[in-house]
């Protein structure tokens, strides 16, 4: 007991440790390459070649990325302390937020399948989310699965989901962020989920 202390004390200091280096680190690659982006579109204005984007433009990009990372490593700082439960969470809100995202895609004429997807997956999610809380393996690679595919997906795919549900750009940069850190959270809890040989039992 005495030893569970020092563990805990421990654990929220490495994540406290990878989490602020991660999100330093993240701005200050994106301050280099958001540098070299704007200074390659440049315009001319009465024969002089001036930058596309204004100090206040460059600063407000820099600090919507800024705030998008912080929301991210916020969570993955307590998906590292609460996994299981951080791991269950974020796809419940998730799956409630591809509800709605899939009423908007249907109310403003998207295409079929964005909507369809949308409304599959957010009805999926919280059921994966739930079994998956109880122990469910195959629930919970399902939930993985799912969390892994929308990571990716939306993280290349956020351009055309931000025209298609006119939604700010930032808004579904977090999404994949999230699906990113609820598939870390659930990936460390496999030790919970090992297949058990019934002839062992």
């Amino acid at each position: 007991m005495l030893s569970a202390m020092p563990t805990a004390h421990e654990q929220t200091k490495y994540m406290t440790i990878i989490c602020v280096g991660a999100f330093v680190v993240l701005n200050l690659g994106f301050y280099v390459l958001s540098g070299s982006y704007f200074e390659s579109h440049r315009e001319l204005v009465g024969g002089v070649s001036v930058l596309s984007y204004t100090p206040e433009q460059m600063t407000h990009v820099r600090t919507t990325f800024a705030m998008f990372s912080g929301v991210i490593a916020a969570f993955g700082f307590v998906a590292g302390i609460r996994p299981r439960v951080i791991g269950h969470l974020i796809p419940m809100v998730l799956g409630a937020v591809n509800l709605a995202a899939s009423y908007a895609a249907f109310s403003r004429d998207q295409p079929a399948v964005l909507g369809m997807t949308l409304l599959v997956s957010g009805v999926l999610m919280p059921v994966l989310a739930a079994l998956s809380y109880r122990q469910s393996r195959p629930a919970w690679a399902f939930l993985i699965a799912i969390c892994g595919v929308f990571a990716v997906v939306e993280f290349f795919g956020a351009p055309k989901v931000r025209g298609a549900l006119d939604v700010g750009l930032w808004i579904t940069m977090i999404l994949p962020g999230l699906n990113a850190v609820a598939v870390a959270a659930l990936v460390s809890l496999r030790g919970g989920y090992v297949e058990r040989d019934p002839e062992a039992a």
